[in-house]
């Protein structure tokens, strides 16, 4: 079966609800949700993007309708802090709003990568994984027949998507694994120990008052960061990119840096680095051992 045969039974089985062993995600349950497929979205960057567009404030009633020790299994990924996914994503959320007239609050993004018996899996999945998960916080990843077999499951279980895999029966469909965790910004996160210890080695400071005031600012700079990350990436020309995401806490926070008397300059940096350069032709083999 080649790709476009896989992805079209995999719309076929979404429209029919014939995906089995699924906690994750509401198909089945369509009637509270409008199920909008793009192939080839974000500039043919996935072969689907799934839109869940739920119903009138209906996306959290829904994912909690389940009994409080179920919370977590019953489509608890899909709800994960959706403030702060909108909060970070705003540029993907507003501009799907404003196509669809919805509110952003209703809407859920699904990327999904299409592996047919006819494909080969090589170096780049890990980067789609990746740039899925860049993009809207998780991954969804659909195989055929030969890629289901245990042998070839147990490599993939340890990527971090969520696989759904072919029965060899007309559309049906299985969930085989999960992976149940919203990305939302660990690779952006500051470790906040290692920061006060580095505040304190250097002598910059060790006043907590001073310590929490800094350590706020390069939160605020983070955070500006990974919105520019998430809303940026894979837009065509960057003059048409909107500006919205930013606000006007951190537009005001930005202003500040105007009034720094003396910033480091390239020139600066170029001194240091040569210095480090310099000291470590003294360094042997043996000082790291």
């Amino acid at each position: 079966m080649n790709q476009l045969e896989l992805k079209n039974l995999f719309k076929s089985s979404i429209k029919n609800g014939h995906i089995n062993n699924n906690h994750l995600l509401p198909f089945s349950n369509s009637q509270n949700c409008e199920i909008k497929i793009k192939e080839e979205g974000y500039f043919r960057n996935f072969d689907l993007v799934i839109a869940l567009i739920y119903k009138e404030n209906k996306q959290r009633e829904f994912c909690y309708s389940s009994a409080p020790n179920q919370i977590e299994d019953e489509y608890g990924d899909l709800d994960y802090n959706i403030e702060q996914n909108i909060f970070m994503r705003m540029q993907q959320f507003t501009d799907f709003s404003k196509k669809e007239k919805c509110k952003i609050e209703n809407i859920t993004f699904l990327p999904v990568e299409i592996k047919s018996d006819d494909d080969i899996l090589d170096e780049r999945l890990p980067n789609q994984i990746l740039n899925a998960i860049l993009t809207f916080g998780r991954s969804y990843l659909v195989i055929d027949n030969k890629y289901v077999i245990k042998r070839n499951l147990q490599i993939l279980k340890l990527l971090p998507t969520t696989i759904i895999g072919y029965s060899g029966k007309e559309d049906y469909f299985e969930v085989l694994s999960t992976f149940n965790r919203f990305i939302m910004n660990g690779m952006f996160n500051i470790p906040k120990r290692s920061f006060i210890r580095l505040l304190v080695n250097n002598n910059i400071t060790n006043k907590i008052s001073d310590i929490a005031r800094i350590y706020q600012s390069l939160v605020i700079l983070e955070q500006i960061n990974q919105k520019l990350v998430y809303n940026y990436l894979f837009r065509v020309e960057e003059e048409n990119l909107d500006t919205e995401f930013l606000l006007k806490k951190e537009i005001d926070f930005l202003n500040q840096f105007s009034n720094f008397s003396r910033l480091p300059t390239e020139k600066t940096f170029m001194k240091e680095i040569k210095r480090l350069i310099k000291n470590s032709k003294n360094h042997l083999i043996t000082d790291f051992l």
